[in-house]
């Protein structure tokens, strides 16, 4: 098979980059030729993989049977793109090269990983091709950049024209209006064997001095490590929610302390400066080596070189984000010490103990919490050591990598066959979907089906013999109108009795939810329906601000995409606030959206952003309403205001502009 890879490829570095690098490399060793089409060398000094000669033969690997991994760059940036307003046109570069490839190489199947510029230039060389492909998302991409204006009509396009998307989250683009025949369940990935405890540490002081050589800048390297105090690692990106500040304030303490470590940093980002004099104001800069990415096949030698290494992720904005630090830590078995937040999104998270395979910090910025979990390794490193080799015992199969080849081999030999005309090989449940009409709707439908209890099946059976079509939609359009159909039945039911009323607020429960997940809503809030009547003036007029005399002169307006439900008997799954069962369900351009609950006060002042009244007429009447200071109610409001626009559940318009429309 010829595949062309739009993807991200070092020197870019992260986990997209990796997971790619890898199934290319994976994907060739089975025989294939990957044409790999990538802007990395473009990528910024601050997420750039320090390269080495030693590292060239690793970009384009060649194996037996004529497969091998092909790299196409397209020609650096220069003046002779000058164009206005000037950028950098990546997706047009991309998306020409690609057809290029394509056409050169006469590619079976095109494949897309993160969708900007990748996936994006994937479909536009899919379409002057006629070449089928497959794009694949990212945590970033669907969780923040499809939440933009404009990206996220751009980014639902491409998903819909797809002839395969491979995701986690597959009803998610059964909502955006993707064919069940286009959707295949996300690989799971599995580390190379070159993940192992096995492998040999690497010489970090060496690798320090090479690279400093040629870049100064990058490194800071205080000498040789010291080889009878124990090395802490850390890698990835610099950020508050990835603990990086967290880290080092607790280092800086145990220094202080006396404690003697080696702690040595593979990290880059936005915010280096601010972490090398954060490193500085610890004292730590005795003790620290700062080395720039790591690349992906000396990830493993990094962490044999260490004693123990930190993941400290919290309060990430994205909740589905599952970097995969994790998985290589405990590979190589090397002790890990990890947040309860990353914890909790691990599929082997019960086999994981604290203390036995495992430092746990269930929240990072408990510094006394992580200092106890540091100290555990700086003061018997022996134990720390046992601890990483019982933590390579969780992952019995990360040595499969082949498997994850094989899987996208399947993926896209599958959608190679149905350009073509053949019938697809794969089931609904290879794709992991439900296998027929009862499983979708128990899917969609889940927190009607759970209070109906018993009698569920009955139920079911019932709603698809009133609408005896023999598939997965019935004779409604889409899954998600067959699941709607079902809660709209049980919500006109009359709540002849407790139970009934606790089912029919069931049923309401599951209809919100199943609107938050689709574009095909009949209240006519659907794919075509605008986020937010008017434009939002605060950027322009606040410049950023929320100065009070700036906020007060506006009028918060609520999105269309927002419905406020009150329940009298939530569902097990829809959790309590304050003894209040109202909930807000807020849905987003990439249906990922949330629903969570609020107390009286919040869900009023969300029901009060009609774009009429301005923040000073919604304090006033509070305080009226309150009898509190208006400086108390003021300070609540634009608090929470605040809050409501952070998530996007408002904008700010003129109140003097004309009357707001209706939702």
């Amino acid at each position: 098979m010829r595949i062309c890879a739009v993807i991200k490829y070092p020197p870019i570095q992260g986990g997209v980059s990796a997971q790619s690098y890898w199934l290319a490399r994976g994907l060739a060793a089975r025989g294939h030729r990957v044409d790999v089409v990538t802007n990395a060398l473009e990528v910024e000094e601050n997420f750039r993989i320090r390269l080495t000669p030693a590292d060239a033969g690793w970009l384009e690997p060649r194996f037996d049977h004529g497969g091998g991994v092909h790299l196409h760059t397209p020609e650096l940036y220069s003046a002779k793109l000058i164009h206005i307003p000037q950028s950098n046109p990546f997706v047009s570069r991309l998306a020409g090269l690609v057809t290029d490839v394509v056409r050169e190489q006469r590619s079976d199947v095109i494949f897309g990983y993160y969708l900007e510029p990748n996936g994006v230039a994937a479909h536009l060389a899919s379409s002057w091709t006629g070449r089928p492909y497959v794009v694949q998302h990212a945590g970033s991409d669907l969780g923040r950049l499809m939440k933009q204006p404009g990206l996220d009509v751009t980014y639902r396009e491409v998903f819909r024209r797809a002839h395969g998307v491979v995701s986690g989250s597959l009803y998610t683009f059964l909502g955006m209006g993707v064919a069940a025949e286009s959707l295949y369940k996300n690989a799971p990935f599995h580390l190379p064997a070159d993940f192992s405890p096995a492998a040999a540490p690497l010489d970090i002081a060496t690798l320090a001095t090479e690279i400093g050589a040629e870049s100064p800048a990058a490194v800071h390297h205080p000498g040789p490590l010291d080889p009878a105090a124990p090395t802490i690692g850390a890698y990835g990106k610099i950020g508050e929610a990835k603990g990086s500040y967290d880290l080092l304030a607790v280092l800086g303490r145990l220094r202080r302390q006396g404690r003697r470590f080696n702690f040595v940093a593979a990290t880059s980002g936005r915010e280096i400066e601010r972490y090398r004099a954060a490193v500085a104001e610890h004292e730590l800069l005795e003790s620290t080596w700062l080395l720039p990415f790591m690349a992906h096949w000396r990830v493993p030698g990094f962490l044999r070189a260490c004693d123990a290494v930190c993941f400290l992720e919290r309060d990430f904005p994205i909740a589905f984000h599952a970097p995969t630090i994790p998985r290589e830590v405990l590979s190589c078995g090397t002790c890990l010490i990890l947040s309860g937040e990353i914890l909790a999104k691990q599929p082997y998270r019960h086999r994981l103990v604290d203390g036995e395979n495992v430092l746990l910090v269930q929240d990072p910025k408990d510094h006394d919490a992580l200092a106890r979990a540091l100290a555990h390794v700086l003061n018997d490193p022996a134990a720390a050591r046992e601890i990483g080799r019982r933590g390579a015992e969780v992952l019995p199969d990360v040595s499969d990598h082949d498997a994850h080849a094989a899987a996208y081999e399947r993926i896209f030999e599958d959608v190679i066959a149905r350009h073509a005309g053949q019938p697809s090989v794969m089931s609904a449940a290879d794709r992991g979907l439900a296998i027929d009409r009862v499983g979708t709707l128990r899917r969609l439908a889940a927190p009607l089906v759970d209070a109906l209890g018993d009698g569920a099946d009955a139920a079911l059976a019932a709603h698809i013999a009133s609408d005896p079509v023999d598939d997965q939609t019935g004779g409604a359009a889409t899954p998600h109108a067959d699941a709607r159909a079902l809660c709209v039945a049980w919500r006109e039911r009359p709540a002849v009795s407790e139970e009934a009323h606790r089912i029919r607020d069931a049923a309401r429960y599951a209809e919100l939810l199943i609107w938050m997940g689709s574009f095909d809503a009949p209240d006519g809030t659907d794919i075509d329906s605008p986020r937010f009547h008017g434009l939002d003036v605060l950027p322009e007029r606040g410049g950023g601000s929320w100065a009070p005399a700036v906020v007060q002169t506006l009028a918060p307006r609520m999105s269309n995409w927002v419905r406020i439900a009150r329940f009298d008997h939530l569902p097990a799954s829809g959790g309590d606030v304050n003894g209040e069962r109202t909930v807000i369900f807020h849905k987003v351009p990439s249906l990922t959206g949330r629903h969570f609950g609020v107390n009286r006060f919040t869900a009023s002042l969300l029901e009060g952003c009609d774009g009429r009244r301005s923040v000073t007429r919604l304090v006033d009447e509070y305080t009226t309403a309150t009898g509190r200071a208006p400086a108390e109610v003021a300070r609540t409001v634009i608090a929470t205001l605040r809050r409501f626009y952070r998530e996007g559940l408002i904008i700010f318009v003129d109140p003097q502009a004309a009357p707001a429309q209706s939702s």
